[in-house]
């Protein structure tokens, strides 16, 4: 088998359960024993599903308090979790800490089933399926950065259509697209570097 043979079969590996499966994302190395699922026991997935959701729902707080030009533009930090979760468990457990840390993170502030919910949770979704696609089928080329930035591009799509379906119409929501696919550049960069620096300390990052 030639190497680009072999490089065509990593490619095909399944994401867990992106293919239904448990298989492992390319470039990453996850816990747990030979063969196992990543993540290793229940036990220890389901702690570190914990972890991991405590750590979105941090991030969310820390950039809730940071100053922003803008009231709807955001770094997204919490999607650094998702990311993480997406790189070391698999594609189902970082849709599920996506939902619980919006559920979660808006009965704390108040916004439960209002329309911020409704943003950040069709934005939050889209993201993670579009990371976890992109993780799937084009890792490699893309590095963890390059995921992050598609997650961050679909996240805003995502939003931009819920504000044109239900208050704005098509055309004022087509004038902001270009803004929206910029600042989705910028903060999937932001967001994918601290994902990618994490694990890479963590040891969990294949060379």
């Amino acid at each position: 088998m030639t190497d680009r043979d072999n490089m065509r079969a990593e490619r095909r590996a399944p994401v867990n359960a992106a293919a239904g499966g448990a298989g492992g994302t390319p470039g990453v190395s996850h816990g747990g024993s030979p063969g196992g699922t990543p993540g290793g026991s229940p036990a220890g997935r389901v702690a570190r599903l914990g972890m991991l959701l405590g750590v979105a729902l941090a991030l969310y707080a820390v950039e809730s308090a940071l100053p922003s030009p803008f009231p709807f533009v955001r770094i997204g930090l919490a999607n650094v979790a998702t990311l993480l979760a997406l790189m070391t468990l698999g594609f189902a457990d970082a849709v599920t800490i996506t939902v619980l840390r919006v559920v979660v993170a808006s009965l704390v502030v108040g916004t439960f089933m209002g329309p911020g919910f409704g943003l950040a949770m069709a934005g939050g979704v889209a993201g993670a399926v579009g990371m976890g696609l992109a993780a799937r089928y084009a890792l490699p080329p893309l590095s963890v950065v390059g995921v992050s930035v598609v997650g961050a591009a679909l996240h805003n799509l995502a939003q931009l259509g819920v504000v044109a379906g239900l208050y704005t119409g098509v055309g004022p929501a087509l004038r902001l697209l270009p803004a929206a696919l910029l600042l989705s550049a910028a903060t999937g960069l932001v967001t994918g570097l601290f994902a990618l620096f994490s694990l890479e300390k963590l040891g969990l990052l294949r060379r």
